[in-house]
């Protein structure tokens, strides 16, 4: 009785660390993707760029990425790190909170 338990869990933890190495590969796969895709629409500035926002505030770099896979399905252009740099900027003011400093005197 307590070998076959044994032999469930086993069972169970390998099924487990099967499906984490599939889901592991599967998003590595897609980050190649992403990886493949910018490299084709961003001249190798601008790519060097969003992959440095990347590292920095992986937020920012998403909403940039998706802004700008829809300005290049509409120009059909490479980006430059100049345009990069206007989206990126455009992405922190929408994000930035307006910091508001009221002094009260008696």
């Amino acid at each position: 009785m307590e070998m076959e338990d044994e032999d469930a869990r086993a069972e169970h933890i390998r099924k487990r660390k099967m499906q984490n190495q599939e889901k592991f590969a599967e998003a590595k796969k897609a980050e190649e993707q992403l990886k493949s895709t910018l490299r084709m629409i961003l001249n190798e500035p601008a790519y060097a760029r969003i992959m440095n926002v990347k590292m920095a505030n992986q937020q920012m770099f998403t909403a940039a990425v998706q802004y700008l896979l829809r300005v290049f399905q509409r120009f059909q252009r490479k980006i430059t790190e100049e345009e990069l740099l206007a989206v990126l900027r455009t992405i922190k003011e929408k994000n930035e909170k307006e910091t508001k400093i009221t002094f009260e005197r008696k």
